[in-house]
């Protein structure tokens, strides 16, 4: 039965049509069978504010799984109980057909697979009781900005608190989770589990009680996952917690996928934390207060440890295991542990490149249009990473190509100028989460070739000249994989974008530490070099120059950053030492604020020392000056760092601002004789 709804004194001005007003609800009196689902249910559908009073004489709401998918909603309460009934409706079905239901109390996530994920969500004041035999977690969070405040979760739940999902091949970030001030007990797998996370704050909480559910690990109490490499771990703080009487580690940082160590794992704290009697269940790898498993896979990833009280743990206090990190480690108190203070903190050696396979020979083919280099080149990169070095041809012959697929981790494309002539798209090797067939429409398409396999990383394209005729609907180069580098390319023709980078069908929805360097990039019909998507991405010392308008009202810019989703990070981006002149849109193009919102991260930009000239003449591209910011950072504490840019000659203004969300520090820029004067719309 629908709850009747009590107007308060903020929310009278409802019946004055008034906005912003929080719904009170006020269930009416209820039987042993009650079942609150359906209107809670409407309440988060509609979004908004929803207060929940504490109900008389210690009762409790009961539901099944309730799905919030909208933006902004709070639900907040006195200290209000709420049972979990089941498991709630299917809301959309994964890629393989599977219906998916809401499997938490309150399962952040979108409703429709095609919707963005939801953000700015809080919880708060809650107290969240789920039976073991209910097989639910307490809350799933799949949304970005998300803050549980002063939630207390209790009983036999399968895990508190879930951030993300990860798994070999598949595992995106999960960006600004906070828990903050919550008692968290109970559960049988972790109290906290967080894969993925990108700004996770974990503080003043009380994590306990996790238990030992047969076939899994025994619960830690925050347990950080990469499920694949290609997940990152990014700006995670762990302060001021209590990790207390969990079968599994206190604290888990399990940085150790089996498809290799990740990518990018960094920026890590765990400070101040009181970590007491864990462990006595966990089998010995995993015995420990604090357990430490893996790291970054170039080992210079960071992990700082300090005054943490980690004492009374089965095993050691601190324990290492496989670790590739920089450990920095004061003042924590490590006695009285089972296996001692600490063991296994030394970091291994950072991972390797395989060793190059010996160069490879052009195979014979004819001269001229009839020659299609296709089969032996795919052959030869199908075969596994090492080097393919292609010879230059003489009489100034190019070899020819439809797109290729480099999958394969290690890869080096090198040659002494040879140039290479794009003959179409390859064959179709992946689908899109909406089941789309991907074609190779790059001449080097930088991707897995397989859901099974993750996105290639190590992967070199050097000293090439790559030429795209018109119309063909190609790349340049495509790159979908990490640690990515193009240097000393000429790519021209008339590509759609000479360089696309972005994290397309590669399981991890980002790309990280690509660089586009020394190269002479011109002649693309949309953007010489787009990318949405990245973290770490450099572009330093190229020349970009003569980008079309076409079709028109392309945006026409010599790099456009543009996530295609507010989910898609854009962090620790270098623009650097690059002459960008002559093309028909804005030299830079940084359009943070997508179709779906502002970024849920954008942070950390730097545009310096570039030479940005006579770009934003061309007739239709819809956004003319020398830079354009536009959006940013949810919230707008994103900072970027303009600086010692000669930024001259360009139609509209030498930097342009449209709805603004950036933290914008400029200093020693050159911006005189910019057809709309030096600055539009940035805030002062």
């Amino acid at each position: 039965m629908p709850p009747r709804l009590a107007l308060t004194s903020l929310s009278v001005c409802l019946a004055l049509a008034c906005v912003g007003a929080a719904f009170v609800a006020v269930p009416r009196a209820f039987a042993a069978g009650r079942d609150d689902t359906a209107w809670l249910q409407a309440r988060l559908d509609a979004g908004g504010t929803l207060f929940l009073p504490k109900l008389p004489n210690g009762e409790c709401y009961a539901t099944l799984g309730l799905w919030v998918s909208r933006d902004g909603t709070s639900v907040t309460s006195d200290g209000a109980c709420m049972v979990a009934l089941g498991r709630g409706e299917a809301r959309m079905k994964t890629g393989a057909g599977v219906p998916v239901r809401a499997t938490a109390v309150f399962f952040l996530n979108h409703s429709n697979i095609f919707d963005p994920l939801p953000v700015r969500v809080t919880l708060s004041g809650l107290d969240i009781r789920v039976p073991a035999a209910k097989r639910m977690a307490g809350v799933e969070v799949f949304g970005h900005e998300v803050t549980l405040s002063r939630v207390r979760i209790s009983g036999g739940p399968t895990a508190d608190v879930v951030i993300g999902a990860g798994k070999i091949g598949a595992g995106g970030m999960t960006a600004r989770i906070a828990i903050l001030d919550c008692v968290l007990s109970g559960g049988k797998r972790d109290i906290v589990t967080a894969y993925g996370p990108v700004g996770l704050r974990v503080e003043r909480s009380t994590l306990s009680g996790g238990a030992h559910l047969a076939g899994f690990r025994p619960a830690a109490g925050l347990h950080i996952r990469a499920g694949d490499r290609g997940q990152p771990t990014l700006d995670v703080h762990v302060v001021g917690n209590r990790m207390l009487d969990n079968a599994g580690p206190g604290i888990f940082l399990d940085l150790d996928p089996k498809n290799g160590l990740p990518i990018l794992a960094s920026g890590i704290e765990l400070r101040g934390n009181e970590v007491r009697r864990n462990g006595a269940e966990a089998a010995g790898p995993d015995r420990g207060g604090i357990v430490l498993a893996g790291g970054q896979n170039d080992g210079k990833g960071s992990v700082a440890l300090r005054g943490n009280v980690v004492r009374g743990n089965w095993g050691p206090g601190l324990h290492g295991r496989k670790l590739a990190l920089a450990l920095a480690a004061s003042a924590n108190d490590l006695r009285f542990n089972s296996g001692g203070a600490s063991r296994g903190l030394r970091a291994t050696a950072a991972a390797r490149p395989a060793a190059p396979s010996p160069a490879t020979k052009p195979a014979s083919g004819t001269s001229g249009g009839a020659r299609d280099d296709t089969d032996w080149l795919q052959r030869r990169l199908d075969v596994g990473g090492g080097t393919v070095f292609l010879q230059r041809l003489p009489n100034g012959a190019c070899y020819r190509t439809r797109g290729l697929w480099v999958s394969h981790d290690g890869t080096t494309v090198d040659s002494d100028g040879a140039c290479i002539v794009s003959l179409g798209h390859g064959p179709v090797r992946l689908h899109s989460i909406d089941g789309d067939p991907i074609t190779s429409n790059a001449v080097f398409f930088v991707n897995r070739s397989s859901r099974l396999r993750p996105a290639p990383i190590r992967v070199t394209i050097s000293n090439l000249r790559i030429v795209v005729p018109r119309a063909q609907g190609m790349f340049g180069v495509g790159i979908f994989g990490h640690r990515v580098t193009l240097n000393h390319l000429e790519i021209a023709g008339s590509p759609i974008d000479d360089v696309l980078i972005g994290g397309r069908a590669n399981g991890n929805g980002y790309v990280g530490q690509v660089a586009v360097l020394g190269s002479v990039l011109s002649g693309a019909e949309r953007n010489a070099i787009s990318a949405f998507g990245v973290i770490g991405l450099r572009i330093d010392g190229n020349t970009i120059q003569g980008v079309r308008d076409g079709p028109p009202s392309q945006p026409g810019a010599g790099i456009d950053v543009e996530p295609d989703d507010r989910g898609q990070p854009t962090l620790d981006l270098r623009i650097t030492r690059n002459t960008i002149s002559d093309n028909a849109g804005p030299g830079v193009l940084l359009e943070l604020d997508s179709n779906s919102g502002p970024a849920a991260i954008a942070d950390d930009l730097e545009i310096s020392d570039n030479i940005i000239v006579r770009n934003a003449f061309g007739r239709w591209p819809p956004k003319r000056a020398g830079i354009v910011l536009a959006g940013g950072q949810d919230g707008g504490e994103g900072k970027l760092l303009l600086a010692r840019n000669s930024i001259r000659g360009n139609g509209g203004p030498g930097v342009l601002g449209t709805h603004l969300k950036l933290d914008v520090a400029g200093s020693a820029n050159d911006l005189s004789g910019n057809a709309g004067g030096t600055t539009s719309g940035l805030r002062h």
